[in-house]
């Protein structure tokens, strides 16, 4: 079966090819002559009616007024004439005139019987070819009547020549004036559009001219207030958007650099001086060092595909039920192999969360890898679930995070001070790599100052909140009791 929609393709590609000041003229002409022309239509139909009307009843008033003179024996021969200059004839029953108007008298029948219908019902109707005038077109009314105590049937018929004439009149007007109407409509929207059209060819040549090299510029705004000087201001919005992304891209891209280069150039000074050294205890020495720095680099090199795949925005982990308490137990366990700090795991209770368990393992193992970094002694882990709403807390017994840099620690490759520099191999990708991944997961994570009820742990207190169903936000409030304190379970 052949596709409907196939015939109107071509026009349907001609007329998306065209500009949109061409459619819109096109269009607006096209609306604009339909509904003149539907306009003039409706006039004329309702002018003709109208003079019809008015026709019909003069008519039937006349016919009307000599039938009753017929019947009441006044009627003269002749029948006078009208001002309406009606013709009247009186035919009897055999449809012979017995009295006629001057202009037809001694004449025969203007209507020959049997009267058509509707004439014979006593609907007015219009006739042609009638034996009278000039042979127009007649409207003719036939109403019954006496006539010296005999039936007849009064005929009265009127030129509809006037009527014709003014029609035709007023018709041949409109069909002068509609195309100039439209012609005039056409150039003015033809010129406003251009008009109105003439910031949006400003803004498309200003973001010809910007490249990925200056995004800083922005575009002119048009003086109007209108929909294009909106546009203007959004697509302002989205040149700084992605002059922040390219800054951020270009600053990530350094700051990679840079760290992969600190431990490759510690590798290489490395093997070159085993190798000229050439000695067996001189690799000995260097082994565990170079296995170091190689851990390092791995680490880096992980984290930087984490943060690649996060970028990503077709990226989608797997998600599943996970008991949370679990991944924290496990990875308190793994901590307590490689630092020397006190963990205390007494305040990790039950929680579990939809989310990607890889994700989790991660964030847990970065709060905790980043507490025992800075802790001195010891380090706390607190997990709870409540009202929906799962809230995991680290903290340490080290120098804490001022107020004024808890929101940046969370940007990639911060380092505040010495003393949270690149002690344990930290390239400043930890928490980035947990605030993306938080983040992903329509959680919340930030840092307070130790509450009152610390219980020995100063330092930094790192807060994550996760909701229990992703569809359900967790709670903005600083934590589960509005206060981010210390809670017993």
């Amino acid at each position: 079966m052949a596709d409907p929609v196939a015939p109107w393709s071509p026009l349907t590609g001609w007329w998306r090819r065209r500009s949109l000041r061409s459619r819109v003229t096109l269009g607006a002409t096209i609306v604009v002559a339909v509904g003149v022309g539907l306009v003039a239509a409706g006039i004329l139909l309702g002018l003709q009616r109208s003079l019809l009307a008015a026709l019909d009843d003069t008519l039937v008033q006349r016919a009307r007024d000599v039938a009753a003179q017929a019947g009441q024996g006044t009627l003269r021969r002749p029948i006078p004439s009208a001002a309406d200059t009606a013709t009247v004839q009186l035919l009897n029953a055999a449809g012979t005139p017995v009295a006629s108007t001057r202009d037809v008298e001694g004449e025969g029948a203007i209507v020959a019987f049997p009267l058509p219908q509707p004439l014979a019902a006593g609907a007015p109707t219009t006739l042609t070819g009638l034996p009278v005038g000039e042979g127009s077109d007649y409207r003719v009314v036939a109403l019954p009547a006496q006539l010296d105590g005999r039936p007849v049937t009064v005929i009265a018929a009127t030129s509809l020549a006037q009527q014709q004439r003014s029609v035709a009149g007023l018709g041949s007007g409109l069909v002068l004036s509609i195309p100039v109407l439209v012609a005039l409509v056409s150039a003015t929207t033809w010129v406003f559009t251009g008009h109105t059209l003439r910031p949006v060819a400003a803004l498309r040549r200003d973001v010809d001219e910007i490249s990925a090299t200056d995004l800083h510029r922005r575009l002119s705004l048009p003086p109007a207030q209108d929909e294009i000087h909106h546009l203007a201001i959004t697509l302002n919005k989205m040149l700084g958007r992605l002059e922040s992304a390219s800054g951020a891209q270009r600053r990530f891209v350094a700051d990679a650099a840079h760290e992969l280069r600190s431990p490759l150039t510690a590798v290489l000074a490395e093997v070159e001086n085993g190798v000229r050294a050439a000695d067996p205890d001189t690799w000995n020495q260097l082994g565990p060092v170079l296995l170091a720095d190689l851990r390092r680099l791995s680490k880096l090199m992980d984290d930087l595909l984490t943060l690649a795949r996060l970028d990503d925005p077709g990226h989608q982990a797997a998600r599943r039920i996970v008991d949370l308490d679990d991944v924290v137990l496990a990875e308190i366990r793994h901590a307590r192999q490689t630092t020397n700090c006190s963990i205390d795991a007494t305040k990790v209770g039950g929680a579990r969360v939809t989310a990607d368990p890889g994700a989790m393992t991660r964030v847990v193992r970065n709060l905790i890898d980043n507490a025992a970094r800075h802790a001195r002694a010891r380090l706390a882990v607190i997990l709870r679930e409540a009202d929906g709403v799962v809230e995991l807390v680290v903290a340490d017994d080290g120098p804490g995070i001022p107020p004024e840099h808890r929101e940046r620690v969370f940007e990639r490759f911060t380092r505040l001070d010495q003393a949270r520099d690149r002690d344990g191999g930290g390239a400043g990708l930890g928490l980035a790599i947990v605030h993306e991944l938080i983040q992903a997961h329509d959680g919340r994570v930030w840092i307070t100052a130790p509450p009152d009820s610390s219980h020995g742990y100063p330092g930094a207190w790192l807060h994550v909140q996760l909701p229990v169903n992703p569809a359900n936000p967790p709670d903005r409030s600083h934590g589960l009791d509005g206060s981010g304190g210390w809670r017993s379970t």
